[in-house]
């Protein structure tokens, strides 16, 4: 007789112990919530001393699209054509600007922080608000509470949109089934002190981009557990918030084992993202499309990049580095598909091809901000912890990368050869996870709870 195979904490309950899985789970459970709320401390400190949302960047058109909603007048939101993103993070931030007020931001946002004088009365600057956004003084703000003016309009919308970002990326461990407490923990403290994650929002202001990926992680994470309908619609609200989000929808539907599913999933997220974008296309088409293409702002900020070298700037930038990933990534997902033996359902291979798609991003663009290694990082980071490995490659990659675009040679080649060794680097990392075959005990046994 061969003998019982032994349980481990990735088997999931028994036939018998249905009714104490529960409770076993409940401590584990508020261990996780602990972390979790530790990290967003953390976090939030880090946004802190970095001063907070900027006064300038996309603030003021992202919050004016935000009030907008809030305060119900869908055409003046679908009609703001300054910012080049679909109108995702504003539908989803707008009911708790409008329902909490005095805890997120007034109807009236105060943009400036403590670190920036408003214009003299009487000399407006360039590019002022446009209307319903105000700015206030700084001290009177100030002297108005305890925190600084910009947590009160902008900080705690940065810090739910953390918190989307990493209760999708446990989501994602979870369903890989690598989720032990050790790397949770590593994970949620990774997150917190990534300098890429609180850029995002003391840099430019873009929450957006952190909620996005957090919702293409957990699409991810259901995918795994092949709930393709739950998966459609959390990537369509991916791509509805941030339209690179696209990049992670590729690799799941190759990870479809069939038609049936395939469709399934490529019609929720386009039900999804429809929905979403309907209303907008509708009251003004125009400002709509231009803002989804990318193309509104006067297309990409010239930056120290391969294409800035090259001369490209502009509109055509902007058409290379938005399209062109999106071109790569559906080759390698063909290659993906058609290649023998390469599983795209297992959760190694996933996130491999995950990081290949949305790394060819950094190779693609035309300039390149810290938050834009976000994505990247946090996928690098997670392969090595669904692969059940030391981290210390993702580790070495973050930190040189974050460094290299923090100092930001002044030298223009030395700049735009490095940044693109960076993005090479980083594909290649995923590239070699998906030739190497990997068949380990970690990948047996992909997520197969419906």
């Amino acid at each position: 007789m061969g003998e019982t195979p032994e349980r481990t904490d990735d088997d999931g309950p028994g036939p018998s112990d249905g009714a104490a899985a529960p409770r076993a789970d409940r401590p584990r459970l508020i261990v996780t919530l602990v972390l979790l709320a530790a990290a967003a401390a953390c976090y939030v400190g880090i946004v802190a001393v970095r001063h907070g949302p900027p006064s300038g960047g996309d603030t003021v058109p992202l919050t004016a699209v935000t009030t907008a909603l809030a305060d119900g007048d869908l055409h003046a939101a679908a009609s703001a054509a300054s910012l080049p993103n679909p109108p995702g993070f504003p539908l989803l931030a707008a009911p708790f600007v409008a329902a909490f007020p005095s805890a997120v931001g007034s109807p009236n946002w105060c943009t400036p922080n403590a670190r920036l004088r408003p214009p003299a009365v009487g000399h407006p600057s360039v590019g002022s608000p446009p209307a319903g956004v105000v700015e206030c003084d700084p001290p009177v703000a100030l002297a108005s509470g305890t925190l600084p003016p910009w947590y009160r309009a902008q900080g705690l919308l940065g810090v739910a949109s953390w918190l989307a970002l990493a209760v999708g990326a446990l989501a994602l461990l979870r369903a890989a089934r690598a989720d032990t407490l050790a790397r949770q923990a590593g994970l949620l403290a990774f997150l917190a002190f990534l300098p890429a994650a609180s850029s995002a929002i003391v840099q430019l202001y873009h929450p957006q981009d952190v909620v996005s990926l957090g919702l293409a992680l957990a699409a991810l994470a259901q995918a795994l557990q092949r709930r393709w309908l739950l998966a459609g619609v959390l990537f369509g609200a991916a791509v509805l918030t941030k339209q690179f989000a696209v990049l992670l929808l590729l690799p799941a539907l190759v990870a479809a084992p069939d038609r049936r599913s395939r469709l399934t999933l490529a019609g929720a997220a386009a039900a999804a993202f429809g929905a979403g974008i309907l209303p907008f296309l509708v009251v003004d088409p125009r400002a709509t499309l231009e803002n989804l293409t990318g193309f509104s702002a006067g297309g990409a900020a010239a930056g120290q990049t391969v294409l800035s070298l090259a001369g490209v700037h502009g509109t055509v930038a902007s058409a290379v580095a938005r399209d062109a990933p999106v071109v790569f990534a559906l080759a390698v997902c063909v290659w993906a598909a058609r290649r023998p033996g390469l599983h795209a359902g297992r959760p190694t291979t996933l996130v491999a091809l995950s990081l290949v798609c949305t790394g060819s991003r950094l190779v693609f663009e035309s300039v390149v901000f810290p938050y834009y290694l976000l994505a990247a990082s946090v996928l690098v980071l997670l392969l090595d912890l669904v692969a059940r490995r030391s981290p210390h490659w993702s580790l070495t990659w973050c930190a040189a990368a974050a460094f290299f675009v923090a100092v930001h040679p002044g030298n223009r080649v030395v700049a735009a050869l490095g940044t693109l060794v960076l993005a090479v680097a980083v594909v290649s990392l995923g590239v070699t996870e998906l030739l190497s075959g990997d068949r380990s005990p970690a990948d047996g046994g992909l997520a197969v709870a419906a």
